[in-house]
C-alpha cells in the first residue's frame, strides 16, 4: 500500500509545473487585456462619437432642406412671419440630436441666379460679408435695386440660399483632436431654392 502511494504520488508530481505554467499564461493574460482594455475602449467610443456625428450631419441636412421648401411656397405658421417660420422648422427637426439653441441659421437672398455668380459691388461697412440696408453699392445694370446677396428669405421668384450649422463637441480624446479646436467639428448644411411666385409683388425678406 505504501509503495503504491509513492508511486501515485510520484506520478502527479511533473503535473505541478504544468499547473503553474498555465497559471502563469493565465496571469499574463490579463495583464495584457488591463493593459490595451482601456485602448479598445476608447476606440470603441470614438466609432460611436463618429456615428453620432454623422447621424447629427444628415439630419442637420434634413432639416436645412425641409425648412428650403417649406419656406420657398411663402408659407409662414400663424403668428409668425416667413422667417420665424423656416426657423422653426430647422430648430424642430435638428433638436432630435442637438441643442436648437446653438444652432446658427443664415439666409441670403438674390435676384435670380446670374446675381449669385455676378453680385454686384458694394461697400461693406460691418464687415458681416453681405450688404445690409442703408451699406451703399454700385448698380452696375441699373435696375434700381441691389442685385447681390441680402439678408433674408425673399420674395417671390427670388433666390434664397439657406446655411445652417452647428458645433459638434466631441469628448473621445481620439476623434477630438482630429476634430480641430478644442474637438468641436462645425457641422454645416446648405440649401438653394428659387421661391414660388405666391406673390408678383414682393421682393422682401
Amino acid at each position: 500500500m505504501i509503495k503504491r502511494y509513492f508511486s501515485t504520488l510520484i506520478e502527479r508530481r511533473p503535473l505541478a509545473p504544468l499547473r503553474l505554467r498555465r497559471l502563469g499564461e493565465a496571469g499574463v493574460t490579463a495583464v495584457e487585456f488591463a493593459l490595451i482594455a482601456p485602448v479598445l475602449f476608447m476606440l470603441f467610443m470614438g466609432i460611436v462619437e463618429y456615428g453620432l456625428a454623422e447621424a447629427a450631419n444628415m439630419l442637420l441636412k434634413h432639416a436645412t432642406y425641409t425648412a428650403a421648401r417649406e419656406g420657398r411656397t411663402g408659407f409662414s405658421s400663424e403668428n409668425s412671419t416667413r422667417e420665424e417660420t423656416v426657423r422653426a422648422i430647422v430648430r424642430k427637426e435638428a433638436s432630435l440630436l442637438m441643442d436648437a439653441d446653438k444652432l446658427s441659421i443664415d439666409s441670403r437672398r438674390y435676384t435670380d441666379f446670374a446675381t449669385m455668380a455676378s453680385p454686384e459691388p458694394f461697400i461693406d461697412a460691418n464687415g458681416n460679408g453681405i450688404r445690409d440696408n442703408g451699406e451703399n453699392y454700385t448698380d452696375l445694370n441699373g435696375n434700381g435695386q441691389y442685385d447681390g446677396a441680402v439678408a433674408g428669405i425673399g420674395g417671390a421668384t427670388q433666390v434664397v440660399v439657406y446655411t445652417v450649422s452647428y458645433p459638434w463637441k466631441f469628448f473621445t480624446p481620439l476623434i477630438g483632436n482630429l476634430a480641430g479646436h478644442d474637438g468641436v467639428l462645425t457641422l454645416t448644411a446648405k440649401a438653394v431654392v428659387q421661391n414660388e411666385p405666391y406673390n408678383t409683388g414682393s421682393s422682401g425678406g
